[in-house]
C-alpha cells in the first residue's frame, strides 16, 4: 500500500494528477482536485530513429552559396557606363528604355547603387552585356585542432 501525497491516506492504487503546478501521486478522491496527467509513453524505436535523423538534418553544416545562382559583377558601374557610351545613349535616354529615371542609371554608373535583379535584367537586354556570374568558391585548408572553425582560421595574418 502507497500512500496518497496529499491526504496521507493509504491506497493500492494512485492517480498522477496536476494541483496547483505541482504533480502528485494521489487517491481517487484528492485526485478530484487536479488535472490528471497521462503516463509519459515510451517512445519506439522508430520514433527515435526519426528523430535522431531530424536532429543530424539540423546540424548538418549548409553552403550558403549552393542556392546562389549569380551575382552582380564587381565593376558593374564601369561596365554600364561603357556599353551606354558605346550606344551613343544619355543616362536620361537609357533610363526611358528601361522605363527607369535618369537619377537611377547615374547613381548605378558612380557605384552609389546597386541594381535588383529586375534592374539588373533590364540593363542586360538594353545594354546587351552580362552584369551576372557564377560566385568562385575556395576552398579552404584549415589546422585541424579539433575545435570548431572560428574567422581567425579563416584570415590570412602577415607575421
Amino acid at each position: 500500500m502507497i500512500a496518497c501525497e496529499m491526504c496521507g491516506k493509504k491506497c493500492s492504487n494512485l492517480k498522477t494528477v496536476l494541483v496547483e503546478g505541482s504533480i502528485l501521486n494521489v487517491c481517487e478522491n484528492c485526485g478530484k482536485l487536479g488535472k490528471p496527467i497521462k503516463p509519459e509513453t515510451v517512445p519506439t524505436p522508430l520514433e527515435i530513429a526519426m528523430r535522431l535523423e531530424q536532429r543530424e538534418k539540423r546540424f548538418r553544416t549548409k553552403n550558403v552559396f549552393e542556392n546562389v545562382e549569380n551575382e552582380l559583377v564587381h565593376d558593374y558601374a564601369k561596365k554600364i557606363k561603357d556599353a551606354r557610351m558605346k550606344m551613343n545613349l544619355t543616362p536620361e535616354e537609357l533610363g526611358k528604355r528601361i522605363n527607369e529615371k535618369k537619377t537611377v542609371i547615374t547613381k548605378i554608373e558612380s557605384g552609389n547603387m546597386k541594381p535588383d535583379e529586375t534592374l539588373i535584367k533590364k540593363l542586360e537586354t538594353a545594354l546587351n552585356i552580362k552584369l551576372t556570374e557564377k560566385p568562385k568558391t575556395e576552398k579552404v585548408e584549415t589546422k585541424r585542432t579539433g575545435r570548431a572553425l572560428t574567422i581567425g582560421d579563416l584570415i590570412k595574418r602577415e607575421e
